[in-house]
């Protein structure tokens, strides 16, 4: 007989610590990752003496909608995602139209201040890329690092409003100062490493970056101000991936690869290789005409660019260690796979 009282107890205890956990969700696992740092859902080996992170247990985030190697341009929400999105008590989403197709899936939410944009919600107008032909803004707002930044910065606000208990909020302070420390740490690497890859150019040759589709422009402006690690972003496809790529693009762009001497174009995880494929038959046509060696397609290393990468591969930076699934980790491989592959 005592068996019931005492469970009806626990059961009610249980409810009672859960009144204030609150459930995010993200349509993308930059934003996951962003979450996770500021409630303190961190990899122990992210963190050294000067950046520690403490678990904030009133706010769940769950695995983002949309995972490993998927294009966001794309993706249309599953059944299952339509479930998470109207449980949700907050639904982070990139915005500047780079979840095109899920619209219909926000609806579904009861209020309008249960969705947060990071684009709309955290940039100015001066920070964001247009497109010049449409005039869209490019959503690739994660490869600028103080874009990024700022986005963390709002966001963090954001939190702190879903937050009740004041030790929690001193936590979410804290851990947005230990991320936003590791973040300045990884834009000095970056950096420092493309200064290194233009040194290393000969002269007059341009320092060019080859991908399938534009997502990479923020990344340019980041460090085109200064001239000393500055580059040039050159893709087949615009910034979204439902514009197609044709020939006379690809017949121009292989001529300006072959004229400086490009020696790699690089894949995306979450793109299809196909269109590149033919840009780099079209530059070895070139490129044989001259009796030069062909440009390759890194067969052991690959870009990220809409999704992070996996668990199971990792990077050493500033003393710590950060998986390919994390923001920095996703970051360092880049740099990592353009370094060993562009000279």
């Amino acid at each position: 007989m005592l068996i019931i009282p005492v469970y009806v107890v626990f059961c009610q205890q249980n409810h009672k610590n859960d009144k204030h956990q609150k459930t995010i969700i993200t349509t993308t696992q930059m934003l996951e990752d962003a979450v996770r740092h500021l409630i303190g859902d961190v990899d122990k080996k992210e963190q050294k003496e000067g950046i520690q992170y403490t678990k904030i247990d009133s706010i769940l985030c769950q695995k983002s909608l949309m995972g490993m190697g998927i294009d966001p341009h794309n993706y249309k929400a599953k059944l299952s995602d339509r479930t998470k999105i109207k449980e949700a008590d907050l639904v982070i989403t990139n915005g500047l139209h780079l979840e095109a197709q899920m619209a219909e899936a926000f609806k579904l939410l009861k209020k309008e201040e249960c969705v947060w944009e990071a684009g709309d919600q955290s940039l100015d107008a001066e920070d964001k890329i247009k497109d010049e032909f449409t005039d869209d803004c490019d959503p690739h707002i994660w490869f600028g690092i103080d874009l990024w930044k700022k986005v963390v910065s709002k966001l963090k606000d954001k939190l702190d409003s879903m937050i009740f208990f004041q030790k929690e909020k001193e936590y979410l302070n804290q851990n947005h100062k230990s991320f936003e420390k590791t973040l300045d740490e990884l834009q000095k690497h970056i950096k420092k490493e493309l200064k290194a890859l233009k040194e290393k150019k000969n002269e007059g040759e341009k320092l060019i970056i080859v991908t399938a589709h534009d997502a990479f422009s923020y990344w340019e402006k980041s460090f085109s101000k200064d001239t000393n690690c500055s580059f040039e972003l050159k893709s087949i496809q615009g910034i979204s991936t439902q514009t197609e790529a044709n020939i006379k693009t690809i017949i121009e762009l292989a001529d300006e690869l072959v004229q400086n001497n490009v020696k790699a174009i690089f894949t995306e995880s979450s793109m299809p290789k196909d269109s590149l494929e033919s840009l780099r038959d079209q530059v070895n046509q070139f490129r044989r005409a001259k009796n030069l060696d062909p440009i390759k397609i890194p067969e052991d290393g690959e870009l990220y660019s809409d999704s992070l990468g996996s668990e199971n591969k990792k990077e050493s930076f500033e003393g710590c260690e950060f998986k390919h699934s994390t923001y920095v980790g996703a970051f360092l491989n880049n740099m990592k796979v353009i370094k060993e592959n562009l000279l």
